[in-house]
Order: structure tokens, then sequence, then C-alpha cells
């Protein structure tokens, strides 16, 4: 057993030491793998045998393993000599017909005699089959062919497209800008003036021959502040001929062609699924000619001249008048050349944006500027079309105001009135009367104009009543408000008509002297209308005209001499006592016919001031700038009838007259409300403790007050006055110009506002009163609509002077004002160059379909604007046809049916955005129920909109976020500006529950629409940035023309064409570049053309067509230079090399420059190489053992680079081997004296036997 054992062993040494031979014999073999054989122990034992005490057998082969570590690369000089440097194999075919597949690291490579790239065993390398580019078009084995190597690139190549990238210098002057072409710029390109650099290039034609093409910058533009970009034209010019670009789609960074919208914007996908471009011609647009953009433009109208001079500053005032009173005075009553007063009643029609109907507007009284006259128009038309309510009283709630008034006692306390002054807002005043608005049945509703008046005019009469009862004339509680001193007598007339004259009207002024005596005084009222303007004055003295004599003392017969020279009017009177210089006169007379004219336009109704008193019967009166004629007269007027001409003077002090509504309706109040009722009162010293009802009874039949006839028009005058009959005389102690109480309303925080008047009513007065409080019905517990507390809630104001009490606020809930279509941010604006004004609809933009622009995603509305006015009737200014909205004309502001000068302008372009901000996000679930506090004043917001602002106070209690957002949506909505009017409307407010945001967007659009809010912090609101709209941009496009102007087109081919092809594209249209131009930046950036620019001109003799890429190009502070330059024609070359790169891509290089890909060299490897079964020749091929190859590319995972011009080496170390070697054969020498000592065991034992 032994025996065999070591021959086990001596058999293993022998196959190790083969193994280690066959190394070193292939150390020089590339692409060799060195081997090694590994043994295995031979052990055998029986199932009975104690394996502790059991001997092994000896050893066994169990296989000879190759080592695949990276051998030493070697250069060399041949190309096809190659190298893996990593993992994989060579792909090699054993013949073409094979199927086989065979691997080797061994890349000692060379050409047969068919051109085919093989081994040295004549086995073929496969590669990838590539494209023109060097890309893989298949990647596997059986899309892999062998190698072969063409001997030429083929017929010879015309040159189609040519990369160009030069430095032109940005310091070049603009070459056409040059003197020399003042009268038009000509290119010569051999005049070097005439361009700014050139280069030339070789180029091949068809037949592989070569010639020069030469290419000319010419620089046509420098950077501006309105364009920012350098330009430069290309010549190319091949020979003696000139090649014109043809024309140059603009492009994106990606390639894709640009299209434009009807206003210029740029998009690389149009928007609308209908359209297409194929088979359509265009019209031709140029990127170069979208250089400024303007806003887009809202519908405006601008009006003729207006017929009053503003002057050249337009700061002369015009007086707008709507007092029916005073309508005769105005240019529409038919004064057309002698009126400077204006009707402000149904003053315009306007529809603007096409709305379902006109409509119309009043402007409010005042003398105006032309800057404050278009303000006012301007607050009236957005009011007009804004979303404001009507303020409601409802009936049983709001309809009781109580007024309490309080002393300081000498223990400090308040002491207040036993009976508090009860206010029924819904009696009758002259407003409610005037305006028509019914107090029965249902709460009515007021605007808050009315409701200003009317409240100021029932508290006037709730303080009246409270001191004298006006049902039985007698003294109620005067003594108690301190006011028994303070009384007057007030006569009232009936509704009159308009007295059209001026006349004198007597006036018996009875009073009781301080012994209770019944006395009289004459007053003379005097009702002017000089200028057709009724106004109302009472003098104590009324003197009559007497005749002039002449230096004999002869009657002239004149009672006024006007002597235009001096500029004086002398005056001949009966009598001039009481009148000094400077005394204020009024003339009033009854002329006779033929001087009517010259005293009725000059004289008649009209107060002057007495420059000199000549003597006892004359006086003279300065009138320069008085606006009298230019010519001398004289009246006799005087002397025909001795009350014909008057003169009245002294003003009186104690009586006084005027029109109720008139004026002073409230506190500040920018309108009147005129009942057409002339008031007579008492005022001054007049006033006493009696009342009316004492005057009569002591003997005067009708009062305080009785009015005589006419002195011109007799009881006519008195009757058209309403003085006739129905005078009512009541005894009052309210001023109604001035009252004690005043009520008013708080924009800015939208509350009512009550002030006493510390001179009536406060401390040091009879009086007396320390402080007052307002509150609403005595049974009321909470806060009624109006924002007025109950009792209980009252706060209590001092009466210091200017003290305020305010209410709280409150929203006008009634009904709309106006129930058309709403409108914001209507414009009114003066030009005082051209005199006149302009009206702007507030929105922008044309009528466009939906996608018929980038951006507009749905129907757009056009931007539209129509102004114009009713026609009014000369008699009264009422509206002669409502059916007819624009037959009138309004002078003062240039629109109207025969206004053929005001130009309309339609709207232009995108609608206008509105402004908008949106909240952070609150800082709880606002779907959630939430109680909004006063805690840290969270119920308090601070609104500006378009510069009006207002604090909004949102009423404590429960809410969630959709509640609060309709409470601050109402509220912001009421916001006015204090001093304009103007009031803030389409506000929106919305809640997202999903942001838990709140989102705030004006009603007005454009860029003067802004919007800011500040609110709580729990709300998300305490830090947001202000908003602004905005008003997008647009390009006015200009289609490009030819030299002589004519419009020019692209055809379906993309030919330039004057005449328009019969099918065009709409709404977009393909944008072009400048032919052949180079644009770049202030950077010297290329920034187009970004493809390459086509050349070509066919014609006999001479054919050529080239693809130019300048997109390397830059425009430097750097002398000219080719960056580089590469064309992609050639003549026919033959193969002069191989160029293989590490990604295996295998290369030829031709004789004519080519240099064309011919495969990739396909690399595998496999999941066990130890399973490969090695062939020769450092050959391998695959088994069921190393698995099937993965096959690649070099350079990509798991596979090692291609190293060209290399050879892996054998990886054998001779070192290792030879002490391998010495090893084996030590083991083979024991492993022999191990038989050789059995040997002699055995032989010794057979003796011991024998």
């Amino acid at each position: 057993m032994s025996f065999y054992t070591a021959l086990t062993g001596l058999n293993g040494s022998s196959a190790d030491i083969s193994a280690t031979s066959n190394n070193i014999a292939n150390v020089g073999t590339t692409g060799f793998k060195r081997s090694r054989a590994e043994f295995g122990d031979i052990f055998a034992t029986s199932p009975l045998q104690n394996s502790s005490s059991s001997i092994g057998s000896g050893t066994i082969l169990k296989g000879i393993k190759q080592q695949f570590t990276q051998g030493n690369i070697a250069s060399s000089l041949n190309a096809l000599d190659l190298a893996i440097s990593g993992q994989g194999f060579f792909s090699l075919k054993p013949s073409l017909t094979s199927a086989q597949t065979v691997y080797t690291r061994n890349g000692s490579l060379n050409v047969d005699n068919d051109r085919y790239v093989v081994d040295s065993a004549g086995q073929y390398l496969l590669v990838y089959p590539v494209n023109e580019d060097g890309s893989v078009t298949a990647k596997d084995l059986l899309s892999s062919v062998p190698l072969q190597l063409p001997i030429t690139s083929g017929d010879p190549k015309a040159t189609s497209n040519i990369s160009l990238g030069v430095n032109l210098p940005a310091t070049a002057e603009v070459v056409t800008n040059q003197q020399q072409f003042a009268g038009g710029y000509n290119f010569n390109p051999n005049d070097p003036t005439t361009f700014t650099n050139s280069t030339s290039i070789t180029i091949f034609d068809d037949l592989g021959n070569p010639t020069i093409a030469t290419m000319y910058f010419v620089k046509t533009q420098a950077a501006s502040t309105s364009d920012p970009t350098n330009k430069f034209d290309t010549k190319l010019v091949i020979g003696d001929t000139i090649i014109d670009p043809d024309l140059v789609s603009a492009v994106d960074d990606t390639g894709q062609q640009i299209f434009i919208d009807k206003f210029g914007a740029q998009t690389t996908s149009v928007p609308d699924d209908n359209y297409f471009i194929e088979g359509k011609g265009s019209a031709l647009y140029k990127l170069d000619d979208l250089q400024q953009q303007v806003n887009s433009q809202g519908a405006n109208i601008k009006g003729a001249q207006s017929t009053f001079d503003f002057g050249e500053e337009g700061d002369k005032l015009v007086q707008v008048v709507t007092d029916p009173m005073q309508f005769n005075a105005t240019r529409e009553a038919g004064l057309v050349t002698g009126s400077s007063v204006y009707w402000g009643k149904n003053f315009l029609t306007l529809n603007v944006d096409n709305g379902d109907q006109p409509v119309n507007i009043d402007i409010r009284p005042g003398q105006y500027n032309a800057a404050q006259l278009a303000a006012e128009v301007e607050r009236a038309c957005n009011e007009a079309y804004g979303d404001d309510r009507k303020i409601q009283i409802v009936k049983n709630v709001d309809d009781d105001i109580n007024i309490n008034l309080f002393k300081l006692t000498a223990e400090g306390t308040s002491d207040a009135l036993d009976i508090p002054i009860t206010v029924d807002l819904l009696g009758s005043s002259y407003v409610t009367d005037i305006e028509k608005i019914s107090l029965t049945g249902a709460s009515p509703d007021f605007t808050k104009e009315q409701f200003l008046a009317h409240s100021q005019a029932r508290i006037n009469e709730a303080l009246n009543d409270y001191a004298v009862d006006s049902t039985t004339d007698t003294l109620d509680k005067a003594t108690i408000l301190g006011v028994s001193t303070q009384l007057f007598g007030r006569s009232v007339g009936t509704a009159g008509t308009i007295l059209s004259s001026t006349e004198i009207i007597p006036i018996t002024h009875n009073f009781l002297d301080s012994s209770n005596a019944l006395q009289n005084a004459t007053k003379y009222m005097v009702h002017s209308y000089y200028g057709n303007k009724p106004e109302l004055s009472v003098y104590d003295s009324q003197i009559a005209a007497g005749e002039a004599v002449d230096a004999n003392g002869a009657g002239t017969g004149q009672s006024a001499v006007f002597n235009a020279a001096e500029n004086t009017l002398t005056l001949t009177l009966a009598d001039t006592t009481g009148l000094t210089a400077n005394s204020k006169i009024r003339i009033a007379g009854n002329f006779l016919a033929s001087e009517k004219a010259i005293g009725d336009g000059n004289l008649n109704g009209r107060e002057f001031t007495v420059s000199n008193v000549v003597d006892s019967k004359t006086i003279q009166i300065n009138t320069t700038g008085l606006g009298f004629p230019d010519t001398d007269f004289t009246l006799t007027s005087g002397v025909a009838a001795n009350t014909a001409l008057n003169v009245l003077h002294s003003k009186s002090t104690n009586v006084e007259a005027y029109f109720e509504g008139a004026e002073k309706v409230y506190q500040d109040a920018p309108i009147n409300f005129s009942s057409k009722k002339i008031v007579v009162r008492e005022i001054g010293t007049a006033k006493h403790t009696y009342t009316n009802k004492e005057v009569i009874a002591k003997g005067a039949t009708n009062g305080i007050f009785q009015f005589g006839a006419g002195s011109f028009g007799g009881a006519d005058s008195l009757e058209t006055m309403g003085l006739a009959t129905g005078v009512t005389t009541s005894t009052d102690w309210v001023d109604e110009k001035n009252p004690p109480i005043k009520v008013n309303y708080d924009t800015t925080n939208q509350r009512l506002s009550f002030v006493v008047d510390r001179t009536v009513l406060g401390t040091g007065t009879n009086s007396n009163f320390n402080s007052f409080t307002i509150y609403g019905s005595s049974l009321a517990t909470s806060t009624n609509n109006l924002g007025v507390p109950s009792n209980n809630d009252a706060s209590e104001v001092l009466i210091r002077g200017g003290e305020v009490l305010y209410t709280g606020t409150f929203v006008a809930d009634g009904e709309e004002i106006q129930l058309n279509d709403k409108r914001y941010g209507i414009n009114v604006n003066y030009n005082s160059d051209t005199k006149d004004f302009t009206f702007s609809s507030g929105t922008t933009g044309e009528a466009i379909s939906a996608n018929g622009a980038l951006g507009v995603t749905e129907t757009q509305k056009a931007s539209n604007i129509e102004v114009g006015r009713y026609l009014l009737s000369t008699s009264n200014g009422s509206v002669v046809d409502t059916t007819d909205h624009f037959s009138g004309n309004n002078d003062l502001m240039g629109v109207g049916a025969t206004k053929s000068d005001a130009v309309f302008t339609a709207g232009r372009g995108i609608a206008a955005t509105p402004a908008q901000v949106v909240g952070a996000a609150a800082k709880e679930k606002l779907t959630e129920v939430f109680r909004l506090s006063s805690i840290g004043g969270e119920n308090i917001f601070n609104v500006s909109i378009n510069g009006i602002n207002g604090i909004i106070e949102v009423p404590t209690g429960f809410y969630v976020g959709s509640t609060l957002a309709e409470a601050l949506q109402e509220r912001i909505n009421q916001i006015a500006d204090p001093v304009t009017g103007e009031t803030v409307g389409g506000v929106t407010v919305k809640y997202d529950p999903n942001q838990n945001n709140f989102t705030f967007k004006t009603g007005t659009t454009g860029d003067t629409s802004t919007i800011k809010v500040k609110g709580t912090t729990r709300l998300g609101l305490d830090d947001i940035p202000l908003g602004v709209g905005n008003v997008p941009k647009i390009f006015n496009l200009v289609q490009a023309t030819n030299s002589d102007g004519i419009a020019l087109y692209v055809d379906a081919d993309g030919n330039t064409v004057e005449t328009p092809p019969e099918n065009l594209v709409d709404g977009y249209y393909p944008l072009y570049i400048d032919e052949g131009e180079l644009t770049f930046d202030k950077s010297g950036k290329l920034l187009s053309p970004k493809k390459e620019v086509h050349y070509e001109k066919q014609q006999e003799g001479f054919s050529i067509a080239l693809d130019i890429d300048y997109g390397a190009s830059t425009q430097f502070a750097q002398p000219f230079s080719v960056l580089s330059v590469d064309q992609d024609g050639f003549t026919s070359g033959r193969l002069d090399g191989l160029e293989i790169d590490a990604a295996g891509t295998i290369r030829a290089n031709y004789t004519n420059g080519q240099n064309n890909p011919l495969g990739k060299i396909v690399l595998a490897n496999f999941n066990n190489q130890n399973g490969l079964k090695q062939i020769g020749n450092a050959t391998y091929v695959e088994t069921a053992v190393s698995g099937s190859p993965q096959v690649g590319e070099a350079g990509a995972e798991g596979f090692g680079n291609i190293l060209s011009g290399s050879l892996e080496r054998s990886n054998v170390d001779i070192t290792e081997e030879l002490v391998n070697l010495i090893t084996a054969q030590r083991n083979f020498q024991a492993s022999a004296k191990a038989i050789e000592t059995t040997t002699t065991l055995t032989q010794t034992i057979i003796n011991i036997r024998g």
C-alpha cells in the first residue's frame, strides 16, 4: 500500500513539473495565461473502520486551472496590436462561414489578403457595425461582423456643410455708418473699406475639385441702450460670384422652430390644436423687427377741445352746478357763448367694455380746475359702474337715535338730561321729499349723501322740537338746553319755480321789544337773476334812482352813465344817505325794453362796490375787471319810472334769505338737495326768547315775517317764488347751516361720526354741557345695523372743541346703487397742451378667441368705451329721449354726437391683470369654526387699494375662513377716499381651504392697480408684500418688406415672395432672422443664428449649395481670428492609416483627409472564466461551466479599455515558475525515495519469510 501511495506522489510531482514547464515554455506567448496544477488527497475507509487510525492513500490531480490575471502591457508600432486594459476578451470567428465564436486576450492582429483583420491563426476580429458618427447600431454577437478595411473613401463629395468659428473684433466700427455710404451701402469684395474682416476656406465641387470660398463679415450695428446687440452681415463669395443667403428660421437652443403670435410673443409649441403650417405660406416676420415692446393698450376716447379755457396750465376754474334753480345760468340752457357755468346733472353717458346698456352719471357741484374736473368725472364714472350699496334704515331697529347731554355737577359727576333727545330717522325731511324716498312700508334705502343730509335734517328738527313744541309753538325744554335766549323765526315758502328776473320783495319784520311790545322794520329781499343765476340777499335800505342834471341844472334824462375810457359807472340817486366809499350795493331795476339788454346784462341784480360818493345824489363805481362793454352807454330807466332802478345797501345783520338745501346740507357735503323753497330767518342780534305764536298774539297776523308784493312783478313774483301762500313760520334755535350737533361719515373706518359745537352747547355757554353720548333705540340691547350702540354700550365723549364721537363700523347692505354691469378703473385725464380730455376704459386688449394668442386660454373680450351725453332740454336740463343715450353733446368734456374731432382708439393686445396678494397659511385650520376677538386688534385690518387707505374692523364673533372672507370683501369695497370721494370696488377676497390662506384681488387691472393688506399673524396676514397688477407687453408686428417697401411673404416651399400665397397661416407665424446676419450680445456670445445658414446659387456653369454653421463664433475685444473651420467635402482618397480609441472605435484615415468609422471592437466576458476551454494560441471557447458570453463595449461597466499599439504579455512570472519547478523536483525526489524505501522494506520482509 505504501508503494502505491508514494507512486501517486510521484505522478503528482510529474504533473506539477509538466504545468510549470508549460508556463515557462509560454513565457513569451502574447496573451498567454499561466496554469496551475491543483491536487487532492486520497482517503478511503470502510464503514466499520476506525477513522482515527486510518492512513490516506496518496494524492490525485484534480485539474489544471488558468490564472486570468492581467499581463504586462508592451508597446508596439503596429496600430493593430491591441491590448485590453482590464476585463474582457476579443471575439473572433474561426472562419467567415463558421458559427462558432472564440475568445482571446491575444491582440496581435494583422490584415489578410482580403483586407480582413485576423489573428496569427487566421481567425477574424469581430466588430459592431457603426453609424457615420461612430455610434453603435447593434450590440449583440449576431449583429457583429468581421472587420474588413476599405481601400478608398469612395466617390468625391461636394462640400455641403461648413463649420466656421471666428472671433470678430468687438471694437470694430460699423461699416455701414461710414460717410462714404451716406447715399447707400454697396458691398465690394475688392474694396476692404466695405467689410470688416474676411477668411477663406477650401471647398470641393461634385468632381472633387478644390475651390476657394471667401466669407466676408460686415459690421452693421453696435450695441445701444435700445438694442444691446452687435450685428454683422455675412457675404459668401466664390470666384467672382456673390451668393446671397437663404431665409434662416429662428430656432431655440434645442433647434426647434420659433413661432410668434399676433403680438410677437414667441413659442415653439403653438397652443391651437388645429394649427398646422405644412403646405401653407406666411407673412414674413423677422426677429430683428421685434425690438421694442409696448404695453397693451386700453380703448380710449380723446375728446375734442374743451369749450372752457382752463388756461395754459389747466388751472383756471370752471363752475359746475346741479341745483335746478341754477340751470338757466349754464351753457346747457342755451348760453353757448355767454356762460362758463356747466350743468352737472346727466353729465355724461358711457358704455365701457360693451356693457348691457350705457350708464348715466352726475358730477358734484363746485369749481374745478382741469385736473380736478378729470378726477371728479373719473370718480363719478367708476361709481356708476361700481358695486356700492345704499344704506338701509331697518324699521323698528335703526329708526331711533338718542342724544343725551351731560353737565358736570359740583360733586364732579355727570348729570344727564332727564329725557334724551330722540331723532326719528324714519320721519320725513326735505331730502326724502325731493328724492322721493318712501318712508312707509319696507325699510327705506339711502345713498350715503342722502342718508347724511336726511339724518342732519332730522337731528336739527329733533333739537328744535325738543326746545320748542312745533305743534303748539310753545317753549318746551329750551331752558333745559340753555337755548331759550337763542330763538329765531324761520319762514319757509312752498316749492316755487324759477323767477327769471331780478325782483325786490319788501319784508315786514315783526318783533317784540324789551317791553314785550310789537315792533316792525322793513327789509328788502333782492332776488337777483344776474347771469341767469337766482341769488337771495336781504338789505336794510333801498334808494330809488334820480335824474342827472347838466352844468346849468337842467335834467339830462339819464340815471346811469358808463364811461368806457375811464371804466366808470356814474349813478344818479334820489339820495346818497348811508353810502360811503367802499359801500356794498346791489342794483335792481325794471329797465325799458330798449335798455333791457344793457341793463340786465351789466347791472341788474349785480353787486358793486362804491368807489366814490360824488355828492348827495351821485355815486361812482369803478368797473375795471367787471366785464363791461368797450363802448359808453347811458340809461334813462330810473327817470322814466321812479321805482324802475333801485340801489339797495346795508346788508341786513338780523335777517337772511336762502334756498333750502342749496348748500351745507351737512358738514363738508359734496352735493346739495335744493328744495326750490325760499327760507327767510332771523339771525344775529335778532334772536330772542319769544315764539312766533306770541308775535301773532301781539297783532302781527302773519307772524314774524310778512312778504309784500314784488316791486316789479307784484303778486305774480310772490306766487312764482312760493311766498304768496303756504308760507309756514316756526320758532327754531338750530342754525341749519352750522348745526350744534353735526353728523358725518368716517370713510377711513367706515362709521358714523358726531361732533357737538362747544361754542353753542359746551361749557361756558348758557347750555354748559360737558359731554354727550349717542345710542340707538331705548329698547335696544346691542349695536344696530348703523353701528349705533345700545345705551349700555354707548361711550361718553367730552365737549371741549373738536372731540368726535364715533359709532361702530357698519356695512351698507341696502340695494345696489347701480344695477348695471360692473366695471372698474375707468380713467379720465386732461392734456393741457391739446386742451382736451381723454377717457380710458380701465382695461386693455382686443377681442381674441381662446388660444388665439399666447397666454389667452379663454375667449378675451375687447377693451372698449363709448362716451357721450343725452340730449337735454334747454329749459330745465331734463333728458329729451331716454332711449337715445348719445344724441347730445358735452361741450366741457369735448364729447357728443356732433364732436367730430373726438378720436376713438381701440384696445390692443392682451388683457391686463389685477393686483393680487396671497396670505401665508393661517396658524390654525380655518375650515373649523373659530372666534375672532378684539384682543390685540385681531379684528382690525389695514387695507390700501390703489392708494386709497382704509381701516377695516370686522365685528367680533364666530367665523370660518369663507365667512370671514365675505365679511372682509364687503367692507373693503366700502373704502372711499375721504378727500375725493373715490370709492374702492370689485375687490374679491377668497379663502382657500387647501392652502388655509386668503387671497385678495383688485377689481381694477394694470400696473397702476395695487393692493396692500395688513392683518393678524393668526390669519397669516401680518407680512404680505405689496401686490401690483400687470399690463402685458406686446410687439407691434412689422411685416418685412423689400427695398421698394413691398410686403414680403414666405411660400409653402420656404421661398421669399412678394405675392401673398393662396393658403396663409393665421394667428401664429414662423419667425425668421435676417439672412446671414450674426447677432452677438454685449458679452460677445452669439445669439443668432442658432442653426446653419443656407447659401445656394444655381446657374449655368455654376452650382453651389452650402450650409454654414457659425455656432462657435464669438465677438470679443481681440483681433479677428479663425477659431475653428471644418467642411464635409473631399476628393477621392486611399487608406492612409487606422485609429483605434480606448472605446474600441476603429477609424480609417484617408489621403483626402476623411476619417471614417469602420466599427467598434466586440468585447466579451464570462461569469466563470476558469470554465473556458483552451484550444491553443491563447484562445478559448465557451463551455457550459463558463456560461454564455456577456458582450459589450470597451470602457463600459465590466469591460476594460482598448490600447492600440500595445500587446498584453504572458502573465507568467519566470522567477516564480523556477521556484515552483525546484519545489516540484524535490517533491518528485522525495516520492522516488519513498518508493525506494518501500521496495527495500518489501525485499527485507520477503527475505525474512524466505
